[in-house]
């Protein structure tokens, strides 16, 4: 049953249950449906927090599988569900070695990740980072295009800020057949299209990634008629948040420019989403040592970073921390779909892995010492 952002009303009971039931202290209604569980250890230390997030996507899933989802045309074609799973696994982990360790760990669960705004922004706002103050934040996502096991790291900028961008062009319309009549919208939209991708190819530093994307043209009815409006969407991605404010407003002054040079006028809104995604080098070594600690020399990778947005940025804006791939990939078994795919699956052993390394990180962080090889036997069988 999964939910679109800010409707995870039953995924957020079902979390609460859980933890709950594990004897993890829980807060609920953060940014309407956002959970958060507080496990304390044996005395006072740093606060350490994990994030999950719970939304799902609007696609009809098309997976076959005896759980696919009962709601029509949502799924959890980004594999949110896993990462609550994981996250749940790492808290009952947790639970069995609070004894061991000093300090909180703050187990998050955010809703709307996928939807503009965030709710890591909102919870953040609403103090899910105080009482207690996080230190350290850590989370994962999904991805077919690792293998089962394999972990991939980067310290660094690794996912780019995601802003969208809403143009209104408008003219005067009339028949087709006498343009000089008329302030032809579609021509002066067709021309703003070309003219933005100067603004990445020519205004940018070429060392600085970033990316302009019109991803919708709306206008007209008829091939005859000149309509009086055209509208257009898009989406704007950048590494670096000078580049990403300058380019923002040279995107608002090219449209407006363009428009009143053929007598026409043009309103362009921006919406301003998640910033880039930075992870912050001592957090990000602690998670690939723990990885390799766990699952050998191999298990980890250094990646690329990816232009797609992701608004786990917002909480390491204030504090330092990591966020990673997991592979969940197993071509054998047909997990080979992209993520926010119709068919999107996922090899389930990849949630044992997920589990045991979110709670490993949590408690080095917290005593910054190894978990004893008795109490690591006993949590990675749990």
């Amino acid at each position: 049953m999964p939910e679109l952002a800010f409707e995870e009303y039953k995924t957020s009971k079902i979390v609460s249950r859980l933890l709950k039931e594990n004897g993890i202290e829980v807060r609920e209604g953060l940014a309407r449906t956002g959970v958060v569980g507080l496990l304390h250890g044996r005395g006072q230390g740093k606060v350490v927090a994990l994030r999950a997030d719970m939304d799902a996507l609007p696609i009809a899933e098309e997976t076959n599988l005896a759980f696919a989802s009962k709601n029509k045309g949502v799924m959890h074609a980004c594999g949110h569900d896993a990462h609550m799973a994981m996250l749940i696994g790492a808290a009952k982990i947790l639970v069995q070695l609070s004894e061991d360790f000093p300090g909180t760990v703050k187990f998050i669960f955010q809703p709307s990740e996928e939807r503009n705004p965030g709710g890591a922004k909102i919870m953040e706002e609403e103090g899910v980072l105080k009482d207690p103050d996080v230190d350290a934040i850590f989370g994962q996502h999904v991805t077919n295009e690792l293998p089962v096991g394999k972990f991939g790291f980067k310290s660094g900028p690794l996912m780019a800020s995601a802003d969208e961008i809403y143009i209104t062009v408008e003219g005067k319309g009339g028949h087709g057949a006498k343009p000089h009549n008329t302030v032809d919208p579609v021509v002066i939209a067709s021309e703003i299209v070309l003219a933005l991708q100067t603004t990445i190819s020519r205004m940018r530093n070429p060392l600085k990634p970033s990316v302009l994307t019109i991803g919708a043209i709306h206008g007209g009815t008829a091939p005859n008629v000149i309509p009086n409006e055209v509208r257009l969407s898009a989406t704007f991605r950048a590494m670096d948040e000078t580049w990403r404010k300058r380019a923002l407003n040279l995107i608002r002054k090219m449209c407006i420019d363009i428009a009143a040079a053929s007598g026409a006028r043009c309103i362009c809104e921006i919406s301003r989403g998640y910033p880039a995604l930075q992870n912050s080098e001592p957090e990000t070594s602690l998670a690939s040592e723990c990885a390799r600690d766990l699952f050998g020399s191999k298990s980890t990778t250094t990646i690329e970073p990816v232009m797609a947005a992701e608004d786990f940025s917002f909480f390491l804006e204030k504090v330092p921390g990591s966020f990673w791939w997991i592979g969940v990939g197993n071509k054998k078994d047909g997990c080979i779909e992209p993520l926010h795919s119709s068919k999107f699956n996922l090899d389930e052993k990849a949630l044992q892995y997920g589990s045991a390394l979110l709670a490993y990180i949590a408690y080095k962080y917290l005593t910054g010492e190894r978990v004893s090889d008795k109490r690591r036997e006993n949590a990675q069988k749990e």
